[in-house]
């Protein structure tokens, strides 16, 4: 069991050297990016939100 345990976390730690990390400005691109399009996200579903309760509150 405990051979088992080393095992994978040697495993780990020699896949973790494959990686390839991004740079400081392809991180802060990608944020970006994310962060746009979560407030894209936001808008369309506050405006979806209001049109539906202004469509609700008219019918009733």
């Amino acid at each position: 069991m405990v051979e088992a345990i080393r095992g994978f976390f040697a495993d780990v730690s020699k896949e973790m050297k494959k990686v390839s990390w991004p740079t400081k400005e392809q991180l802060r691109e990608s944020t970006m990016v994310v962060v746009a399009t979560c407030l894209v996200f936001a808008a369309l579903v506050f405006i979806i939100d209001r049109g539906v309760l202004t469509l609700l509150e008219f019918i009733y």
